[in-house]
């Protein structure tokens, strides 16, 4: 009998998926389980978000194209772009995916710094095309230099991710801007700025305002963080209009949903609650990096909604230990962790669970 996979596209039997977190027991997704291991923001959508959800349930029988031509329009608005420069998707991942689907052929060359997101690196055996990485600074900041360096005549995208999961780090936007200009012409470069709306840099240049100068630059977008929509499944791409008529070839694969369209709407309006999202993951970022400091562990300067960190232990068992008491971090390659920031109580949680487990370890005085 000829085993299913054997049947696959070529490509695709050496590709593996990518897997937002560990799974957790659903036995285990009750009230006092603590998740910081996914980068979801712990306050859910906006009032104004689960309203106007709420009420498009009823629509459900219908295809969104409505729906989504009122969110693209408002996307457009909120950002100053014209909407033929927005492209939806079925969350940013979804864009990911298109974004291949439209440009890599086999041989092609995908080039990232990394460590970076993880759905970067799978997407190009997909499509028989290559992965190209090249280290980041000190195992932290995206090296520009070192990216630049990399291209080659058959590198087709490169991406970055800023700021950068799951380090945190994040570029300078006129080092970013340079980058991006001197690009060769077969290059087309995508910055992810999944993490953007976290960033407290007074003054910090997004590259969407790149775009109307450069063809070949794509800007990613996403309603899962600061929205806190990521079951909702709502992405999109900022382009020149050329671009987005490009990808418009494969975005009709990976359209979102009416239900969280029109959640997206409302949830640009509901400033009160992004202010107060955004407050607390300052605030608590940065009371969150100095208690871990204090514990003896390395922590990488984060402007996004997580902290990555080396805490000198043994990864595995220090997170066996923290799932006994059902708080759910990450752990990466080079002994590094990350964790989220969520609720006040949350981050009390981990952070007393952190210094019992590195105090039994010998870690901290």
């Amino acid at each position: 009998m000829i085993d299913i996979s054997e049947l696959m596209r070529d490509p695709l039997k050496e590709s593996r998926a990518y897997i937002a977190g560990q799974a957790i027991p659903a036995a285990l997704m009750q009230p006092g389980v603590v998740k910081l291991n996914a980068n979801e923001n712990q306050y859910g959508p906006s009032p104004m978000a689960i309203k106007a959800m709420a009420r498009e349930l009823q629509n459900g029988n219908l295809y969104p194209q409505s729906v989504m031509q009122a969110l693209r329009e408002k996307i457009a608005s909120h950002y100053q772009k014209d909407p033929g420069q927005i492209t939806l998707f079925n969350g940013s991942g979804a864009a990911i995916n298109a974004i291949g689907d439209t440009f890599l052929n086999p041989e092609d060359e995908v080039l990232i710094c990394s460590p970076t997101y993880m759905a970067y690196a799978p997407l190009p055996s997909r499509f028989g095309a290559k992965i190209v990485e090249v280290p980041a600074l000190e195992g932290l900041y995206t090296d520009l230099d070192a990216l630049y360096g990399g291209i080659s005549d058959r590198t087709k995208l490169i991406f970055i991710c800023n700021p950068n999961n799951p380090t945190g780090t994040l570029l300078n936007h006129h080092a970013l801007k340079n980058f991006i200009y001197h690009l060769p012409e077969h290059v087309i470069c995508v910055v992810d700025e999944a993490y953007y709306d976290w960033i407290d840099v007074p003054g910090y240049e997004s590259a969407m305002n790149f775009i109307d100068e450069r063809s070949k630059l794509i800007v990613l977008r996403t309603f899962s963080k600061i929205y806190g929509m990521a079951g909702c499944r709502v992405g999109f791409a900022v382009t020149n209009e050329e671009t987005a008529k490009t990808l418009g070839t494969a975005s009709n694969l990976f359209y979102t949903n009416r239900i969280g369209a029109a959640g997206a709407i409302d949830a640009l309006d509901d400033t009160a609650f992004c202010k107060m999202v955004y407050r607390n993951n300052c605030e608590q970022r940065e009371y969150m990096s100095t208690e871990m400091e204090k514990m003896g562990i390395d922590v990488a300067p984060s402007q996004a909604s997580f902290i990555y960190f080396n805490a000198h232990c043994d990864t595995d068992k220090c997170l066996q230990e923290l799932e006994e008491k059902h708080i759910f971090i990450r752990t990466f390659p080079a002994s590094c962790l990350r964790v989220s920031i969520g609720r006040p109580e949350q981050n009390q949680a981990f952070l007393d669970a952190m210094k019992e487990f590195l105090i039994r370890n010998r870690k901290v005085a």
